[in-house]
């Protein structure tokens, strides 16, 4: 530290002025995303490039996403024409180590905040509850990246996740299932359409997660009353997920951890911590 600010005082002091502030916006970024446990956003490009140089190459991207993720050719095949291989994410890859250091931990913050509703203090007449999101939170969809070369196509997005092809995010269903065993009532919050309701339940059950009552399990449905003030179909994500959280609470629920892999599933508040789970293959704003 000491040679650090040495250089400092030998700085010109244009470069100096350039330092400071890029440390203030940092340390800004840090402060509006005071509630967000872990994770931090790789600074997108700017809105209207001048070079090409601001933009990281796509090419490359693709590459280091699946090296992330460990990219495993399964014997699984697609259920689009079932012709396809599918890959996964390796439980030995960087991605899984991450997710094992953000579910440590969740697990300890959890663990400690259910005391505070076993006694007379103010969240004595509160019920702890703890919301995940589904996919990239609770259920991966690398597989679906890969055969569809990171875009989204709405038709064979929504086969895969009828056909509950899906494994979990490594460690979360261990994660659920303790909360859930330490009294906190699950949620799970998705912005997929209601009509996947059933294959979307089955998948979570399938590979590990807890049966939970049909009125726990949120997907998108544009005619919620909740969602009236923001136009149901017209709600943005972070509006449905924060409305629909804040109907939750009304409920008589604190919601003590909110999980999701997008930031705007985390906005707006309606939680006491927001874990920010990694995924750099797809931004929801």
């Amino acid at each position: 530290m000491r040679n650090t600010f040495a250089s400092l005082r030998h700085m010109h002091p244009a470069r100096l002025v350039i330092l400071v502030v890029a440390a203030l916006v940092a340390t800004l970024v840090v402060a509006v995303a005071g509630a967000v446990a872990v994770g931090h956003a790789v600074p997108a490009p700017p809105a209207n490039p001048t070079s090409a140089d601001q933009i990281q190459n796509i090419d490359q991207v693709k590459t280091a996403i699946r090296k992330y993720y460990g990219d495993t050719v399964s014997n699984v095949l697609d259920p689009v024409n079932g012709t396809t291989a599918l890959h996964f994410a390796s439980p030995t890859s960087a991605y899984a180590t991450e997710m094992a250091g953000i579910e440590k931990d969740a697990g300890h913050y959890l663990a400690h905040e259910i005391k505070h509703f076993n006694g007379h203090g103010p969240k004595a007449n509160q019920t702890p509850a703890v919301v995940f999101d589904i996919d990239d939170t609770t259920l991966n969809t690398f597989s679906y990246e890969i055969y569809s070369n990171f875009v989204f196509n709405p038709t064979t997005n929504a086969a895969f996740v009828n056909a509950g092809v899906f494994p979990a995010v490594f460690g979360m269903p261990a994660l659920v299932n303790e909360a859930q065993d330490e009294g906190y009532t699950v949620f799970f919050l998705t912005g997929r359409n209601i009509s996947q309701f059933a294959g979307t339940k089955a998948n979570l059950l399938n590979v590990g997660y807890p049966a939970v009552p049909d009125s726990q399990l949120y997907l998108k449905n544009v005619s919620a009353p909740w969602l009236a003030s923001c136009g149901g179909a017209a709600c943005t994500t972070d509006q449905y997920k924060s409305l629909t959280r804040q109907h939750i609470e009304s409920l008589g629920y604190d919601i003590v951890g909110n999980f999701g892999d997008q930031f705007s599933d985390l906005s707006f508040g309606f939680e006491d911590r927001a874990f920010k789970l990694p995924n750099p293959m797809y931004f929801l704003p």
